[in-house]
């Protein structure tokens, strides 16, 4: 017995086989079951892809305008800087004042630090060698 369909649902379709498969659907075929491939149709379709991957980067140094472009995409660039620029949030005079008074101080203390430390080892190897 069938279910009698419900609304609002389609039925699936599904296509007509043709009696005779084109060539395509039986080298998929073929492909599937694994058998190999006859050896004359690789080496024809090899050389003839290695040819047109080896000619494209040659048309590219060699297309008209090029260079044009790359004048387009440096005026894109800069004109994509100065938007972001301008959302950035600049530091005030103030903010700006006290951020470098503490790199100043801490790279002084730093280099007090390492100064004493690189004094006490050259003292400490005098004294062995000695």
């Amino acid at each position: 017995m069938k279910k009698p369909a419900k609304k609002g649902k389609k039925k699936k379709t599904t296509k007509k086989k043709s009696a005779a498969p084109s060539k395509s659907t039986q080298s998929t075929r073929v492909e599937q079951e694994g058998a190999p491939q006859p050896k004359a149709k690789q080496t024809t379709e090899a050389p003839a892809a290695r040819t047109v991957q080896k000619k494209t980067p040659e048309t590219k140094a060699k297309a008209p305008g090029s260079m044009s472009k790359a004048v387009k995409r440096a005026g894109l660039f800069l004109r994509e800087a100065k938007t972001e620029l301008r959302k950035v949030k600049w530091p005030t005079r103030k903010e700006l004042l006290a951020s470098t008074a503490v790199v100043i101080v801490l790279t002084l203390f730093v280099a007090l630090f390492l100064g004493l430390v690189d004094f006490g080892l050259i003292k400490i190897i005098k004294t062995i060698v000695n």
